[in-house]
Formats: C-alpha cells, sequence, structure tokens
C-alpha cells in the first residue's frame, strides 16, 4: 500500500490495512463480542461500516438510542483521549472507546464498542419511570435493551483490554511491516521476525487478560516450537524462569499434550470424572484449571495452549470462565489469523 501521509505524520488506518480486511476484522469481533463495533477517526469519520451482533434490530437501536450522540463526550475531537474511555447515557446503555495506536504515542483510530448493557439490568418497574420521564418509549427501549448481550464490570474490561492488545499489534505490525517493505528487500526471514514479535504480544495480553477475567493465581501459554513438536512456554505468569526455561511437553502427552488436540477447553478440577485425566492431575494443591488450545484461524491446527490455575477454593472456575475465556480466545484467533495473512494479499 503507498503511503499518503506528509513526514512526521502518522500514517492512517486506510493507509495500513485494506479496508475490505478491516470490515471482515470488525464484523468478526462484534460476532465474538456479542456488542455492535464501530472504527472511527479521532475526527469521527467512519473508517469502514458499522458492524452488528446478530439479532440486535441495527436501525431500531440507532433511532431509540440516538447511537452517534455519545461520541462528542467519549472522544471530543479537542482532547481525544489516549487511553479506554467510557460513559454510561440515561438511557441505560453503556459506550467504551478503545484507542488503536500506530505506535505506542500515537492514536490514529478508535474502536467504540457499543450500546451494551454493562453490570445488574435496572428494575423493570423503575427503568419504565425513567423513560417516561425522558418522554422515551419505555417499552421499545426495553425490549431492545434485552436484545443486547449483558456484560459484568470485570468481564467487558478483560475484553477491552485485549481488543486495545489486539487492534495495537495488528496496526503496529502493519505499519513495520510497510516500512520494513520500503526499506528492505523481500525476505521471508524479516516477515516471520516480524510475526513472531507481534504473536507473542497478543499471546501475552491473552494470557494477562484471561488470568484477571478468571481471577486465576497463575498460568502460561505453551506453543509448539522446534523439531518434535514439543510445547514449550512462551508467556507467563506465576512461575519461576527455571520452570519457564526448563518446561518441555511432547504431542498428547501431560494435561497440555492431551488438551490442545481437543477442540474445546477444560475444566479440571476434584469433580473430573474423565479417566484419561485423572492419572495426569500430579499437583495436589491445584484446586482447579483451565485448559483451552489456541487456534490461529478455524481451517488450522492449534499453535499451542492455554494454562490457568488456582489453588483458592473461593477462586474456583466456574462455567462462566468457561465461556469469557472462550470469547478471549475467539479474538485472539482472528488476531492471529490476520498476522498470518497480513504479507497476503486479500482476494
Amino acid at each position: 500500500m503507498t503511503s499518503g501521509h506528509t513526514a512526521g505524520e502518522p500514517p492512517s488506518l486506510h493507509e495500513l490495512v485494506e479496508t475490505r480486511r478491516w470490515q471482515r476484522l470488525q464484523d468478526h469481533f462484534a460476532n465474538v463480542l456479542g456488542v455492535a463495533l464501530r472504527t472511527i477517526t479521532p475526527a469521527h469519520e467512519l473508517v469502514v461500516e458499522p458492524s452488528w451482533p446478530p439479532g440486535v434490530a441495527s436501525d431500531q437501536a440507532i433511532g431509540l438510542l440516538k447511537v452517534g450522540d455519545e461520541l462528542g463526550t467519549l472522544v471530543p475531537p479537542q482532547d481525544p483521549p489516549q487511553e479506554t474511555t467510557s460513559i454510561t447515557i440515561p438511557l441505560g446503555v453503556t459506550y467504551a472507546a478503545v484507542p488503536i495506536r500506530v505506535t505506542p504515542g500515537q492514536v490514529i483510530a478508535y474502536f467504540v464498542v457499543g450500546p451494551m448493557v454493562v453490570g445488574p439490568r435496572e428494575d423493570k418497574l423503575r427503568f419504565r419511570e425513567r423513560m417516561s420521564a425522558m418522554g422515551a418509549d419505555a417499552e421499545a427501549v426495553w425490549n431492545l435493551l434485552l436484545t443486547l448481550r449483558p456484560y459484568s464490570f470485570s468481564g467487558i474490561q478483560s475484553l477491552l483490554n485485549l481488543l486495545e492488545e489486539v487492534g495495537a499489534s495488528l496496526t503496529q505490525f502493519a505499519y513495520q511491516a510497510n516500512r520494513l517493505a520500503a526499506l528492505l528487500p523481500p525476505a521471508n526471514q524479516v516477515d516471520q521476525a516480524v510475526v513472531s514479535y507481534y504473536t507473542d504480544r497478543v499471546l501475552h495480553a491473552l494470557l494477562e487478560v484471561a488470568a484477571m477475567a478468571t481471577r486465576a493465581e497463575g498460568g502460561s501459554v505453551m506453543t509448539y516450537e522446534g523439531p518434535g513438536d514439543v510445547l514449550k512456554i512462551r508467556a507467563a505468569r506465576g512461575l519461576s524462569d527455571a520452570v519457564v526455561l526448563e518446561t518441555r511437553q511432547k504431542r498428547g502427552e501431560g494435561l497440555a499434550g492431551i488438551a490442545v488436540s481437543q477442540p474445546f477447553i477444560f475444566l479440571i478440577d476434584e469433580q473430573t470424572a474423565d479417566a484419561s485425566l485423572k492419572p495426569l492431575m500430579h499437583r495436589r494443591e491445584i484446586v482447579s484449571s483451565l485448559i483451552a488450545p489456541i487456534v490461529p484461524d478455524p481451517e488450522r491446527e492449534p499453535i499451542g495452549v492455554l494454562n490457568l490455575r488456582t489453588t483458592s477454593r473461593e477462586r474456583r472456575f466456574t462455567p462462566e470462565h468457561v465461556e469469557m475465556l472462550r470469547r478471549l480466545l475467539d479474538l485472539t484467533s482472528v488476531a492471529l489469523g490476520n498476522l498470518r495473512l497480513a504479507f497476503t494479499k486479500p482476494s
């Protein structure tokens, strides 16, 4: 892609990422998160068309919730935010603006997430009274809000954090790839070094956000490396340097080796009845574990596995944690798939 920006100015998102590819990326994010997504410039110009999740009537939502009116407060053009910001409007929905950085200090666009319902739903009678006082159609707005996926405060914060890192990694990756292409002749080893760097960033962000969302005490991301398809730790939390350096797991061996070959998330605790897993649960101090394969896109084999653990019965993992982890992994898969495709032209 050719650059149209002047010296000293950051490139636009249009210059870095082909529009159709960003639209597909945003559409997928909206489906994964279950919330509406827009990508805007600091001047509030749409980069691509808004993406709405299935089941939400976009025209009705725009009209009843006055979507777009929130931008002046959320992203003031005179002083655009450098960090993720959010607002909740009287109509009972929340919006968030997630910065997309081309360099650590330069924001070139924002993901606008919402409208969404965050926290407990308001009592219906109280809501109707508030809407009537505002002159709004209480029944229509209430029915619309019921179509929006509800999020806990911690859950949406985790997703916004990962979305910020994914947006930054993809944009900065495209920026660095363009600069390398202009400075150097085509070199697959250079391309792969850049891919590896941003893959590491996404995987580290996945581990940090997943641990925060599930209140895990520690964990790791293991990926296949070197000859023999051996799992090695690529990102760690709560593990010693020695454990990180020395841990090796062959395909099909151990909990990680088995879990990486399965298409679902394992929740392992004392209630686990699977006869193939029980003999592998050596660390009795661990109350529960979550183990899940990391897949860069649906057509490829897993590249590794995410492990989370807790020794506290008060922090025991639940099916709700499994669902949250599934959304985080889906978002990560989209990011990794786009990193892999960055040097290929879209069809």
